[in-house]
């Protein structure tokens, strides 16, 4: 009975996801961006900014609310105490719930987007508005501008997000870091939040479209100064192992 229970659940969330969230999208996200288009012009791009960010933020918290899923989270740090300077979010990757579980929950921070998203409507529009970077990874040339303008935002004292696994897992577990995954923080001194995510493995695996009811686990670790590492190899494995400690079985 539980079993039958769990699918029909399953299947009723799921139906609630994808409607859900495209009503939110197409519907109230044209209005948001007409909204924020009028304070631009009114008050300034600053304005403007600040309440899509807002929205945003909004927007993450509420798609696990109205889902019925628990968040857990556990912090070392209060990030307002960093306001004032940039930093990047480095997190595992587990599932696309990551993405609106850190703008929610940690920060709602611009991230390394596709290149294809960069072309779907409203959505685009809203990721723009977070200050994220598209990245064409099958274009060598794009990929290496791509980084020059993720350096450029973060020296600017923007706030990124980023998935060095390079994808999401398989398993469950933090997979190894790309190489150099660290080298922008490491070569220009920016500091590092670690956080680390249990949980959206389960409600929406790779490859699959059920959305499944899970309760998540988040951990924001202090952050991390790279000067204080010999080399970005080094750094690279000390932040693997702290967010791998909360997550691989």
């Amino acid at each position: 009975m539980k079993k039958i229970f769990f699918y029909i659940h399953t299947f009723l969330l799921t139906i609630w996801f994808y409607v859900g969230f495209l009503g939110y999208i197409v519907i109230y996200g044209s209005i948001v961006l007409l909204i924020s288009k009028f304070l631009k012009k009114i008050k300034g791009e600053e304005s403007s900014e600040n309440y899509l960010r807002k929205v945003i933020y909004n927007f993450g918290k509420r798609s696990f609310k109205l889902m019925g899923i628990k968040v857990n989270v556990e912090k070392e740090i209060d990030l307002a105490e960093l306001e004032s300077e940039p930093y990047i979010i480095v997190a595992n990757h587990q599932s696309l719930f990551d993405i609106p579980l850190i703008i929610g929950y940690v920060y709602p921070a611009g991230f390394i987007a596709k290149k294809e998203l960069e072309k779907a409507p409203i959505i685009s529009s809203f990721i723009k508005s977070l200050g994220s970077v598209f990245i064409d990874r099958k274009n060598p040339s794009q990929a290496a501008k791509a980084l020059r303008e993720l350096r450029k935002k973060l020296l600017e004292g923007r706030k990124l997000t980023l998935f060095p696994e390079g994808t999401r897992t398989l398993d469950g577990n933090v997979k190894k870091f790309k190489k150099g995954s660290l080298m922008i923080p490491y070569r220009y001194g920016i500091k590092i939040v670690p956080v680390s995510i249990d949980g959206t493995y389960y409600m929406n695996k790779k490859g699959e479209h059920l959305i499944k009811p899970h309760k998540i686990k988040i951990k924001i670790f202090k952050a991390i100064d790279p000067k204080e590492f010999e080399n970005e190899n080094e750094l690279i494995e000390y932040v693997y192992n702290l967010i791998a400690s909360e997550v691989n079985k």
